[in-house]
C-alpha cells in the first residue's frame, strides 16, 4: 500500500503543474491579441510645413556707384546674385481655429522693414523684421474669422511672393502700400459673391507702433462672375509720430480682374492717396511789430491734404503649362513726395515698363527673365559718375521654388 501511494503523488504533482501551465498560456494568448491602444497626436490634423526661396541677379544699365537701388523693395541689389525672399511657414486650418507662422530672410526683408522703429528695445527692426506672418484665427459663425497678430497687406493685385504674381518686380503702387499688418482683421462671406473685410491696425505697415492712434482698413470684394472680379481696399489713419501734429492717411484702391480666357488674363488697378501736410507757414509781419523776437511767418496746423495717384495695367499670355509672358505698363504721381522722396522739383513722377517671361517646365520651380524701365520727369535715377539721370534700365533673371 505504501508504495502504490508513493507513485500517485508524483503523478499528481505533474498532474497540477501541466494544468497550471495551460491556463497560465492561455490567458498570455488573450492578452496579446487585445488591440493596441492608439497613441494620440497631439498636432493639429491639418498642419502642414512649407519652405520658399527666391534667389535673382540684377543688371542695372546706368551702373550706380551704389549697390542698392532706390524706390523698389524688390530685387534692389544691383549686379549681384542674392536672395530676395526665403522662408519657411507651417499653417493649419481647422474646423474652429487657424493659423500661420513664418520666418523669412532676404533683401526685400531688409528693404520692407527698414521704416520700423529702432528707438525701444523689447520691439523694433531687428526684432521684428524675420516675422512674415504670425498670427491665429477663430471661428465666431458660418464665413466669419477673426484673426489676430502679423498678416500679409491687404491693398494691392500683387504678392510679396514673387511666384504668385504674373511680373517679377513688383509695380510701383505696390511698392508704396503696405507689405505686412499688425493688428486684428475680421473677414466674412456675405454670399458666394461678396466677401468683406475689416482692420484695426498699428498704421501703415508698421510692427512697432510710432504713435497713439490706431488705423482702419478695409476692403470689398465682388465676384461679378466666376472669370471677373472687383476688388476695393481702404485704409485710414495718422502717420505722424505722438511729438507732431497730426497728418491723417487716407487711400483706396480699386482692382478690376477678367480672365479673358484659359490663356489670357488682365488686370487693372487705380489708387489715390490723401495725407494733411504737416504744418504750414503764414505771412504775418505784424508779429515783429509786437514782438521783435517772432518772425514774419508763423507755423501753424494746415488744413491742407497734399495727393497722389497710380494707375497700373497688366496682362498675361499663358501657352499650356509650359510658358508664360506678361506685361506691366504703369504711371506714379507723387509731386509732392508723400511717399517717394526726390529732394527735386517735381517730386516722383514716373512711368514704368515691363515684360517677364516665364519658364513653367519645373513647377513647383519657376525661371524667369524680366526687362524693366521707369522714366521719371526728373533726374532721380543713379549713375556710375554719381550723378542722375531720368531713366533706368533693369534686366533681371530669377529663379525660385515653393513647398
Amino acid at each position: 500500500m505504501t508504495k502504490i501511494s508513493n507513485f500517485k503523488f508524483p503523478i499528481l504533482f505533474f498532474g497540477l503543474f501541466f494544468c497550471f501551465s495551460r491556463l497560465g498560456a492561455e490567458e498570455t494568448k488573450l492578452q496579446t491579441t487585445e488591440p493596441p491602444v492608439p497613441v494620440q497626436n497631439p498636432l493639429p490634423a491639418s498642419l502642414k510645413f512649407g519652405a520658399f526661396v527666391d534667389t535673382y541677379y540684377s543688371h542695372n544699365t546706368n551702373h550706380p556707384i551704389s549697390k542698392e537701388r532706390q524706390y523698389a523693395t524688390q530685387a534692389v541689389r544691383n549686379d549681384e546674385f542674392n536672395i530676395n525672399l526665403g522662408f519657411v511657414d507651417a499653417k493649419w486650418q481647422e474646423e474652429k481655429v487657424r493659423g500661420r507662422i513664418a520666418l523669412q530672410f532676404g533683401t526685400s526683408v531688409n528693404t520692407n522693414y527698414a521704416a520700423e522703429a529702432n528707438r525701444d528695445v523689447s520691439s523694433n527692426q531687428n526684432s521684428v523684421k524675420h516675422i512674415q506672418e504670425a498670427y491665429v484665427g477663430f471661428k465666431l459663425a458660418k464665413d466669419t474669422w477673426v484673426d489676430g497678430g502679423i498678416y500679409f497687406g491687404h491693398i494691392g493685385h500683387e504678392s510679396w511672393i514673387s511666384s504668385d504674381n504674373w511680373n517679377y518686380t513688383r509695380a510701383l503702387a505696390l511698392d508704396y502700400v503696405p507689405y505686412y499688418s499688425s493688428g486684428v482683421r475680421l473677414t466674412t462671406k456675405f454670399t458666394d459673391k461678396f466677401q468683406f473685410q475689416f482692420h484695426i491696425m498699428n498704421g501703415w505697415q508698421n510692427i512697432t507702433d510710432q504713435n497713439k492712434d490706431k488705423s482702419l482698413g478695409s476692403q470689398f470684394k465682388f465676384f461679378i462672375t466666376p472669370n471677373f472680379t472687383i476688388t476695393a481696399n481702404q485704409f485710414a489713419g495718422n502717420e505722424a509720430p505722438d511729438n507732431e501734429r497730426k497728418q491723417t492717411r487716407f487711400y483706396n484702391n480699386t482692382i478690376l480682374e477678367w480672365k479673358a480666357l484659359d490663356w489670357l488674363s488682365f488686370a487693372v488697378s487705380g489708387d489715390v492717396g490723401a495725407q494733411k501736410a504737416k504744418e504750414s507757414f503764414q505771412y504775418e509781419p505784424w508779429w515783429k511789430e509786437v514782438n521783435p523776437i517772432l518772425g514774419i511767418y508763423t507755423n501753424r496746423e494746415s488744413k491742407v491734404y497734399n495727393q497722389w495717384y497710380h494707375g497700373t495695367f497688366w496682362t498675361s499670355f499663358r501657352y499650356h503649362d509650359l510658358y508664360r509672358l506678361s506685361l506691366r505698363i504703369e504711371r506714379f504721381y507723387d509731386p509732392k513726395q508723400v511717399l517717394a522722396t526726390t529732394y527735386t522739383r517735381n517730386g516722383f513722377m514716373t512711368n514704368g515698363y515691363t515684360v517677364t517671361f516665364d519658364l513653367l517646365h519645373w513647377n513647383p520651380g519657376l525661371i524667369r527673365f524680366e526687362a524693366t524701365q521707369k522714366e521719371s520727369m526728373d533726374a532721380v535715377f543713379e549713375t556710375d559718375k554719381n550723378k542722375h539721370t531720368r531713366v533706368e534700365r533693369l534686366f533681371i533673371v530669377a529663379a525660385s521654388v515653393r513647398y
